[in-house]
């Protein structure tokens, strides 16, 4: 499964993404990152990252989200995923960052 591509294209897909100011950007795997892919993005008002590992022993799904302003910092780790999980994993964190985001803006 081509993971780069599933969390793209789920992270395009959620309101996350229309935040104005949104920048981010693509990591494929490489040579000093050979079992990792994924993105990192940053507004100015937030921060995360969303990166699956996989090799031969590990293979799992990491999110990151910081709220500069209230120094908020959210992490999951979600291990074995399929991509039904993966979709509903990442748009559940995604979607209760956006909430808390709102909440704080307030």
């Amino acid at each position: 499964m081509d993971y780069l591509k599933t969390i793209t294209s789920i992270f395009e897909k959620h309101e996350i993404s229309q935040y104005s100011e949104l920048r981010y950007q693509k990591l494929t795997k490489s040579e000093k990152h050979p079992s990792s892919e994924g993105i990192i993005f940053e507004s100015n008002v937030f921060a995360g990252e969303i990166f699956y590992y996989a090799n031969g022993n590990m293979e799992y799904c990491e999110m990151e989200f910081l709220i500069f302003n209230r120094e908020k910092y959210k992490y999951k780790l979600v291990e074995k995923l399929n991509l039904t999980e993966l979709e509903k994993s990442m748009a559940k964190f995604l979607t209760e960052r956006i909430t808390e985001l709102k909440t704080v803006r307030q």
